[in-house]
């Protein structure tokens, strides 16, 4: 499940989401807000350019592009703080809606409506390509306008919700953990994010609470 990390976000929090890739952009995307959806309430992404490394190193941004935008958002610090403060935003909107499915719950009004209205508004950075299977959206190569870093998270995500794919849609079984995946088992048998952690953590608690239960009998 593990993928090699790239060196622009090895020591990086972000770096977990390569250990343990969800198998679409978007939701890798938001599970880089686990953070501050979890007890210790810490953001991953501090700045715009942390955002834009990691969106390198997923290959949604070429490097190309990257260093346009680079300088870009060092000519323009305002509007690059605007534009990454927008993206955390749609980001947690994702994550809502993304759960809410998970759970079978109605998602927000609003979260959706942030998705639409940003979707909308980054088009003119979207480029139609073709692939192996017919065509993909894209990100222009030659754009430089900084709302770029958006268009390719909000390709994905919509592209996801729109598919027969969202029914593989999973939240990770620790209930303290937010994680999101796409379960590709044949069976749709995945719980965990990654076995060897949450996985781990929640057999250990099933057995402590056994014993627990056990003790209790006996007394």
């Amino acid at each position: 499940m593990s993928n090699p990390i790239p060196a622009l976000v090895r020591d990086h929090l972000s770096a977990e989401t390569f250990k343990c890739p969800a198998g679409e952009l978007a939701l890798d995307y938001c599970n880089t807000g686990q953070g501050i959806r979890g007890t210790r309430g810490i953001e991953w992404f501090n700045s715009f350019g942390e955002l834009l490394n990691w969106l390198e190193a997923t290959d949604a941004v070429s490097r190309k592009q990257a260093a346009a935008l680079r300088k870009r958002a060092e000519r323009s610090p305002e509007e690059a703080g605007k534009v990454f403060a927008r993206a955390l935003a749609v980001r947690e909107a994702m994550a809502r809606v993304l759960i809410a499915k998970t759970a079978e719950q109605k998602p927000l009004d609003g979260d959706l409506r942030l998705i639409e209205r940003e979707y909308v508004h980054t088009a003119p950075c979207g480029r139609l390509a073709p692939s192996d299977h017919g065509f993909h959206w894209t990100v222009d190569s030659e754009a430089d306008e900084l709302d770029a870093v958006l268009r390719p998270l909000l390709e994905s995500a919509v592209s996801l919700m729109t598919s027969e794919r969202i029914k593989r849609l999973r939240r990770c079984g620790n209930t303290t953990c937010y994680w999101l995946f796409l379960d590709q088992t044949k069976n749709c048998s995945r719980r965990w994010c990654e076995m060897k952690s949450c996985g781990n953590l929640m057999k250990v608690r099933r057995h402590r609470e056994r014993k627990s239960g056990e003790r209790h009998r006996a007394a």
